[in-house]
């Protein structure tokens, strides 16, 4: 299939490939999830908010502790 012929040359000729995955690649790799049982947002409901557009536009304190981490 040319289509595949063509990713491969692409793939084989690049200085580097990023590959963009689900959670399922990284947890089974060992890294945290974020909504699972021993997740980061589970373990810190407030960490979630933190992450969310309508909190951040809404929560005055979700905005000043934002921007206080960064």
């Amino acid at each position: 299939m040319q289509v595949l012929d063509d990713i491969a040359d692409w793939v084989r000729d690049a200085g580097r490939v990023t590959a963009l995955t689900g959670a399922g690649i990284s947890t089974e790799s060992g890294i945290p999830d974020f909504r699972g049982p021993q997740g980061v947002w589970t373990k810190d409901p407030k960490a979630e908010r933190l992450s969310t557009l309508h909190a951040y536009m809404t929560d005055r304190d979700v905005r000043i502790q934002a921007w206080q981490l960064r």
